[in-house]
């Protein structure tokens, strides 16, 4: 069998139910033989295996001649149950020789298997069901809780051991049912399988209320009985093959499953099979007999001779009609059936006077092929031969499609037929003869109905189809798909509903297009239909219609119709139609004042609101402080107190100072969002000019304050300062001394 990098040769050992490797076996050099195949034939003769023919794509016809090795010349036991030389080779134990299996005296006496070649542990756990577990070839047994390797099941309690396919309770259907895949194998067992709708054949269950309409899956419902739908095999037709999910083969007159070619043709039997319903051939004539004719519905040389059983038979009137017969290089041949069935594929050829042999082509077609409407003329290139002007409506190299205009197959005499677009289209597909509709908003076939899921209506066999457009509305039509390449026109259609507006209409156009507008009113003669506009051009048109010369209200007073055509896509066309009444320019300034005084008084009824609540939210926010302040803790804090010198040396005192003193706090509480906090003061009282304070009066006292707390900001200083020398003897150096007056000590920290 081939891998993804060589070939790799195999053989399966019944003894112990495993696949070995022989790829030793193979030369490693001058070997060229293609191992993979199928399909051949091979017998073992005089020891040696031969192999002879086979298909891999291409039919073999080679032969290749396996000589398997020996065994006596293996001394170990483990050594011979693992040699593979194309014989399987086991232990004599009795003899303690390597030999060949089937040569020893007693099978019991032999080894056969190693015992570390396989995990029968890993293999038995896999198996589901009892079936499967005892028809293993490794001993295993099945117990109520799976299956195990050994002969033994694991102590436990309720735990039973079933050593023998007698003993097991369940009918085995698992394994069956799992692997059939088509409903009709799994409906050949309608007592243990079932087919569900999720296309699947499951085990029918025996449990339960309602067996019948259950399955192992619970969300799959029971098919009934005889829903299998009609195989491919039972269609004899290439319409109902094709019809389904199949496959049909031509020269084999079979139809197949498209999930099994290989299967059904595996050398390659089917040389013209198809799944499109389009490619099938014509209807068979009335006097073709059972047996299927290979070589019918190709209707040219080329694709005659693309089947190796078909060859072409020119007519021999210069213009290319001819027919394709079954047939050689020798000549066109008859067959006839072997077998009572001609399906069969077993037939006799025999030669056959259809067609002469100058006008017999098996390898190469005539010069010149015209399929019957033109003759052959001689060409720029003096050998080479070229069809002249096609008749019949045809165009082409060949004369092998319809003209514009015209559909139908004119391959080998065939007819090409006008189009029928019902006056809405000029040309069809050359083939089937589907109209390609030039106005916008018609469909079908042969444009014979309107787009109304696209909101287009109307009749377009006596008239054409229209776009309802909304009174007040901006409309944008984009042709710039592929499939509007065969737009040339489009319809619209407009009923103004005030009868007392004006109506204002307007359309711009990305590319050249002209435009008609008509109006449809109703008169004692009935509705009539008048121009209004003639091809205007519609790049930026506007225009008015006044109330005072239509009537306006409902579709029986006045239906206006815009036919805008002679445009080639792609293009963008903006139209629409309003009715705005005129502007009264007292009545908007009066309600523009009104609404603007009473944005007024609401804006300022709002701003006295605020200024009221935020009012109210500093005076919660000071109770707050001031709870907070009566409420602080008491702490102990060491204070040094310098002593206040005598009056009479108060003065010398002060001078000798080298800087004012600042007070420093002695506690600080921050208040809630740490923004503001209530600082507190050690404060020396008036002494009177003593050292200390006279009897009965407190010397010092403290002093609270409700600060901001961040960034403190610089004094302000007083412009007048005073300059003083401290040193004038000093020659080295002069520093000058800032006396500030008037300093502000600030509060915030």
């Amino acid at each position: 069998m081939p891998s993804a990098t060589a070939e790799i040769f195999l053989a399966y050992d019944i003894q112990c139910d495993q696949w070995v490797s022989l790829q030793n076996t193979i030369p490693t050099s001058d070997f060229s033989a293609d191992l993979d195949r199928f399909g051949h034939s091979a017998v073992l003769h005089n020891g040696t295996l031969v192999i002879y023919g086979g298909f891999n794509g291409q039919t073999k016809g080679d032969i290749i001649l396996f000589h398997p090795g020996h065994c006596a010349h293996v001394k170990e036991e483990d050594e011979c149950i693992a040699s593979y030389h194309g014989l399987k080779c086991v232990w004599n134990r009795k003899k303690d020789v390597c030999e060949v299996w089937g040569q020893t005296g007693k099978k019991n006496s032999a080894s056969l298997c190693s015992p570390h070649t396989r995990n029968n542990t890993g293999v038995c756990r896999s198996q589901g069901s009892c079936h499967s577990c005892l028809a293993t070839s490794l001993g295993c047994v099945w117990c109520s809780d799976g299956c195990h390797a050994g002969s033994k099941c694991p102590k436990m309690k309720d735990i039973k051991v079933v050593g023998s396919l007698a003993g097991c309770l369940e009918q085995g259907a698992r394994e069956v049912c799992e692997n059939l895949h088509t409903c009709e194998s799994c409906d050949k067992l309608p007592d243990r399988c079932w087919w569900n709708t999720e296309k699947q054949c499951q085990e029918k269950q025996t449990t339960g209320i309602n067996s019948s309409e259950e399955g192992s899956s619970g969300s799959a419902k029971k098919e009934p009985v005889g829903h299998c739908p009609v195989s491919c095999s039972e269609n004899e037709s290439c319409g109902n093959c094709t019809s389904r999910l199949c496959m049909w083969c031509h020269n084999m007159h079979m139809c197949v499953d498209r999930n099994a070619y290989l299967a059904s043709f595996p050398y390659g039997q089917c040389m013209d099979w198809t799944t499109s319903f389009d490619q099938c051939p014509g209807p068979s004539p009335a006097n073709e007999t059972k047996l299927p004719n290979l070589c019918r519905g190709y209707d040219t040389c080329t694709d005659c001779q693309a089947n190796p059983a078909c060859g072409w038979c020119d007519e021999g009137s210069g213009t290319g009609l001819g027919k394709c017969l079954e047939g050689g290089a020798s000549g066109p041949l008859n067959r006839t059936s072997r077998l009572a069935d001609p399906r069969g594929h077993q037939w006799n050829w025999t030669p056959s006077d259809a067609c002469p042999a100058p006008r017999w082509h098996f390898t190469d077609c005539p010069a010149c092929q015209c399929n019957g409407h033109s003759t052959c003329v001689q060409g720029e290139d003096e050998e080479e031969a070229v069809c002249g002007a096609c008749l019949h409506h045809t165009t082409g190299d060949h004369c092998q499609q319809c003209a514009e205009g015209f559909f139908g197959h004119p391959v080998n005499g065939g007819k090409c037929k006008p189009c029928e677009c019902n006056g809405q289209g000029t040309s069809c597909d050359h083939r089937s003869g589907n109209c390609f509709c030039t106005t916008k908003g018609i469909t079908g076939d042969h444009c014979e109905k309107c787009d109304t899921q696209n909101h287009y209506f109307g009749d377009p066999i006596n008239s054409s189809c229209f776009y309802d457009l909304a009174i007040d509305y901006q409309f944008t039509f984009n042709l710039s798909k592929p499939e509007d390449k065969h737009y040339t026109a489009i319809n619209f259609k407009n009923v103004p509903t005030k009868p007392d507006v004006d109506v204002d209409f307007s359309i711009s156009c990305s590319v050249n297009a002209k435009m008609n507008l008509t109006y449809r009113h109703a008169s004692k003669e009935g509705k009539k239909e008048d121009m209004v506009l003639q091809e205007k051009n519609c790049s930026n048109f506007k225009y008015r219609f006044s109330k005072g010369d239509y009537t306006f209200g409902n579709e029986e007073n006045t239906t206006f119709y815009v036919y805008v055509y002679d445009f080639q896509p792609p293009l963008w066309i903006i139209i629409s139609f309003s009715q705005h009444p005129k502007l009264d320019l007292l009545q908007f300034f009066i309600t523009f004042s009104t609404c603007f005084l009473a944005l007024l008084l609401i804006a300022a009824i709002l701003w006295k609101i605020k200024q009221k609540y935020d009012r109210y939210r500093r005076r919660q926010r000071l109770y707050v402080e001031m709870e907070q302040m009566a409420s602080r803790p008491f702490g102990q804090v060491l204070t040094e107190l310098e002593r206040i010198p005598d009056s009479e040396s108060s003065h010398q005192h002060t001078r000798k100072r080298k800087k004012k003193p600042r007070p420093s706090p002695i506690a600080l509480e921050p208040c809630a969002g740490n923004r503001a906090a209530v600082l507190t003061l050690l404060v020396r009282m008036p002494t009177g000019g003593s050292s200390y304070a006279p009897p009965g009066v407190p010397g010092i006292a403290l002093a609270s304050s409700l600060v901001t707390l961040g960034n403190p900001r610089k004094a302000s200083v007083d412009p007048t300062q005073k300059v003083e020398p401290t040193d004038p003897n000093s020659k080295l150096r002069k520093s000058r001394k800032v006396v500030a007056t008037g300093v502000a000590q600030p509060t915030d920290l």
